[in-house]
């Protein structure tokens, strides 16, 4: 069970590692269009803006989602470093089950904005608003899954002390 949950979240991974990749590069190019329409031309580009601003939006949701797959969030874990492994384990489980139920209330939060999504469309590239917000749920479920990874693998050294990165070691 464990193998199949890790070679999902492994293929996952990548897909939305290119997903995010993917949306900071529309993000960029989509700004130095509308910079350039502004300053170049004199015109402002409302479709770009758009453009910018739903692909931020994807990519914050995606982008957390593999942060919590790297362990990049922020958390202060001096007290539950110090303790037993028997209550570090408690601790671990108690800080995900706390993350997961905000996730689980932003994903059901966000049912009523994919209902008024159906109607409304952006005003710029007239696209239905429900694709918007589909990030929400979407980003939620990704980081319940990666967390819930994150416990298994992490079940032996709840809290290890933070490993240096490459630059660091230099």
């Amino acid at each position: 069970m464990f193998a199949i949950l890790e070679r999902l979240c492994l293929a996952l991974r990548r897909v939305v590692s290119g997903v995010v990749i993917l949306l900071f590069t529309v993000m960029m190019i989509s700004v130095l269009v509308q910079v350039g329409g502004r300053y170049v031309f004199n015109y402002s580009i409302a479709q770009a803006t758009e453009i910018a601003t739903f692909s931020q939006i994807w990519l914050v949701l995606m982008g957390a989602g593999v942060a919590v797959a790297k362990g990049q969030h922020v958390a202060i874990d001096m007290l539950p470093a110090q303790l037993p492994l028997p209550m570090a384990r408690v601790a671990l489980i108690a800080i995900a089950l706390v993350i997961t139920a905000f996730l689980a209330a932003l994903a059901w939060g966000s049912l009523p904005l994919l209902k008024m999504g159906s109607f409304q469309s952006s005003p710029a590239l007239r696209m239905p608003m429900k694709y918007v917000y589909l990030c929400l749920p979407f980003g939620a479920g990704y980081m319940v899954l990666e967390l819930l990874l994150s416990v298994i693998q992490r079940w032996d050294n709840p809290f290890p002390p933070p490993e240096p990165d490459a630059e660091e070691a230099l």
